[in-house]
């Protein structure tokens, strides 16, 4: 029997090293994953190459693309009989968000995705971990946390940390260790 497949969806940065952490974490829980990237061949960024990274990812229009790449992912493992997870990060988050509506999926984990607030009337069709920072410059997060819950859809779960965007990577200025492992003991009862 074929382990669970877990769809691990970067942010703007590419796969970078926290992607990569976050792979071996997901092989050492006993699942498959699998790390597309979204950008191209080998096009990775640092943090320090914010703003050329998301210039690049609004240019090419990637958060759309992204969705096509993971959507075609999810179809052709399920075709082949896998349990699919996606967890995404930032701009990931969002496209986990998206497809979660999928019936092919098993879950969803979604770690500070803030264009979520742009796709509210996604209705998840599997079990979908919401994870937000406590605040984001771009948007009102309990406008967004209040809207998702008057949803009433029993799929959703969310919580709001009291760290900032970026918590959950290790490579970040923002990193909180005791909120990420938080993260990671909420995911594990999924």
């Amino acid at each position: 029997m074929q382990k669970p497949l877990v769809i691990l969806i970067h942010e703007i940065y590419g796969v970078n090293s926290h992607i990569k952490k976050m792979a071996r974490l997901i092989k050492m829980a006993g699942y498959d994953v699998v790390t597309p990237n979204l950008l191209g061949d080998q096009e990775v960024y640092s943090l320090k190459e914010e703003k050329a990274a998301y210039e690049q990812f609004s240019m090419h229009n990637r958060l759309t693309a992204g969705e096509k790449i993971i959507r075609k992912l999810i179809v052709r493992n399920k075709n082949a009989g896998r349990i699919i997870y996606v967890i995404g990060f930032s701009t990931g988050a969002t496209i986990a968000w998206k497809c979660s509506s999928m019936p092919e999926l098993s879950g969803a984990v979604c770690y500070y995705g803030s264009r979520i607030r742009d796709h509210l009337d996604i209705h998840p069709a599997c079990p979908v971990l919401l994870f937000f920072p406590a605040y984001e410059p771009s948007f009102d997060v309990l406008d967004v946390i209040t809207r998702i819950k008057k949803k009433e859809n029993r799929f959703i779960s969310l919580y709001q940390f009291d760290a900032p965007h970026g918590f959950a990577n290790p490579d970040s200025a923002y990193f909180d260790r005791a909120v990420f492992l938080n993260s990671l003991s909420i995911i594990a009862d999924l």
